[in-house]
């Protein structure tokens, strides 16, 4: 479907972000402790810890954490190319031409995950990848960015 042998498919953009999957996990328990420790929604007891979230302190938590989300690929991505699932495969982000991602795209492509996403399981992102002559999903068709092998 490519005419560049360097551009990834879906499966291997896959395994990286299920890699990224443990960040963005991560990233939850991030988010979470820190808002149920300032509103006091955290208790402490021999087992563990828990975090009982609701209303407004659950919406802010779940904000943060897609703000974490989102800036982890952002930023790495600006700065390298690759977030830590990239790296581990082997593949990373470029503009169309192959030079390094500029913030702008790296943002771009980073906030359209939200849509990529939908409905479930990077459903519209993978059909756009497979109905793309690059594999790009929506994200890296809003930013002109493609994933390429390193």
């Amino acid at each position: 479907m490519t005419d560049n042998p360097n551009d990834c498919g879906v499966g291997i953009r896959g395994v990286a972000m299920g890699i990224d999957s443990v960040v963005w996990f991560g990233l939850l328990f991030a988010a979470i402790y820190p808002i149920a420790a300032l509103t006091g929604d955290i208790e402490t007891t021999a087992t563990g810890t828990d975090a009982d979230l609701t209303g407004t302190p659950a919406t802010a938590a779940f904000l943060l954490w897609l703000g974490l989300g989102v800036g982890y690929h952002t930023l790495f991505e600006w700065r390298s190319g690759k977030t830590l699932g990239k790296y581990l495969v082997g593949i990373r982000a470029v503009e169309d031409d192959g030079s390094p991602l500029t913030l702008r795209s790296a943002a771009v492509r980073n906030v359209s995950r939200l849509v990529d996403v939908l409905p479930l399981f990077y459903v519209v992102g993978i059909v756009a990848a497979l109905l793309s002559d690059r594999y790009k999903r929506v994200g890296d068709r809003l930013a002109d960015t493609v994933v390429v092998r390193t």
